[in-house]
């Protein structure tokens, strides 16, 4: 082995060792696939470039095992060791994707990279409304978890404590219903928060990287399924259908939202850069993620302004060459 590959190997051990102690952090847990594919252009072949993946999503694999080693012999903890790996798994797929989808254009990449994260979200869904006695024992402890934290616990049976009681109930059946109607959304968020982190420290000498992110535009057919999936969540919304069928068309409705949200990205970038400031998109990107996430109120604004700034281009010209 000559120096070269020992110097390679070394990165390689040391990266997946950061990948997967992030993995192990609670906010890290989002962001550990991004060490893989910072480190992937540096390998002569895709091949050698999934390795680190493999080797990172192996260890995982291994961890949460031992850890539930005393639960996997009943439903319950199988199904909880699911959903405990259900974000990891997704984003270990998005990289190995991204990584051997080197060649092609940023959106196919990306939308490849969300595609298994999307079909999982839409299964999961399905399979969440087909309750069995696993599943209901698994979402009474989330319930009991879920009363904890909100210091909802009575200890009692006092009558003045019971319409507290149901009313947190409700909220939690509305949050876990929000959630599984945003699942697939969310998946394509962090998978395209990852890439994005990536590319921009892989491009962070060079200085056109900018204006190819001002640049970045859906195809035209998008707006057909914008259209066509909103118009449908409103008709089932109106004939009050069931759940599942309106988690299903919400999940699609957002997701072509999230892609008009980087193209409204996109033309923020573009009118700051014709502006003439200096502008710095892993900051901008990065503040918008935390928004969008962190701060109740002004989440709204990055949640439904920006994929209307972007549907919106469809008819009026905001990138005009000057």
């Amino acid at each position: 082995m000559n120096q070269l590959d020992t110097k390679m190997l070394k990165q390689v051990l040391f990266l997946t060792v950061v990948s997967y102690a992030l993995s192990r952090l609670l906010i890290g847990n989002l962001l550990f696939t991004i060490p893989l594919m910072v480190l992937a252009p540096k390998f002569s072949n895709r091949r050698e470039a999934l390795f680190p993946v493999g080797l990172v999503a192996a260890l995982l694999v291994i961890t949460e095992f031992f850890r539930a080693e005393g639960a996997l012999s009943s439903p319950e903890g199988r199904l909880l060791l699911v959903i405990g790996m259900f974000i990891p798994i997704v984003l270990l797929v998005a990289s190995a994707v991204w990584i051997a989808l080197d060649d092609k254009r940023t959106f196919y990449r990306y939308l490849a990279s969300s595609m298994f994260g999307i079909v999982a979200s839409v299964v999961v869904v399905i399979w969440f409304t087909r309750p069995n006695e696993a599943l209901q024992r698994v979402d009474s402890a989330m319930f009991e978890t879920f009363r904890t934290l909100l210091g909802g616990t009575t200890g009692g049976t006092q009558p003045s404590l019971e319409t507290p009681g149901v009313a947190l109930e409700g909220l939690y059946r509305m949050s876990v219903m929000a959630i599984g109607a945003m699942l697939a959304p969310l998946c394509m968020v962090l998978v395209g928060f990852t890439s994005f982190m990536a590319m921009s420290y892989q491009a962070r000498f060079d200085g056109s990287f900018n204006v190819r992110v001002s640049r970045w535009k859906v195809p035209e057919v998008t707006l057909w399924v914008f259209l066509g999936s909103w118009t449908l969540v409103l008709l089932l919304i109106l004939v009050k259908a069931t759940y599942l069928y309106r988690a299903l068309a919400l999940q699609a409705a957002l997701a072509s939202s999230v892609l008009y949200a980087v193209q409204g990205m996109a033309i923020v970038v573009h009118v700051v850069l014709r502006k003439g400031i200096a502008v710095n998109t892993t900051r901008l990107f990065s503040t918008l993620f935390l928004l969008a996430f962190l701060i109740p109120g002004v989440n709204v604004l990055v949640v439904f302004v920006l994929p209307l700034l972007g549907v919106t281009e469809t008819w009026i010209m905001y990138r005009r060459n000057e």
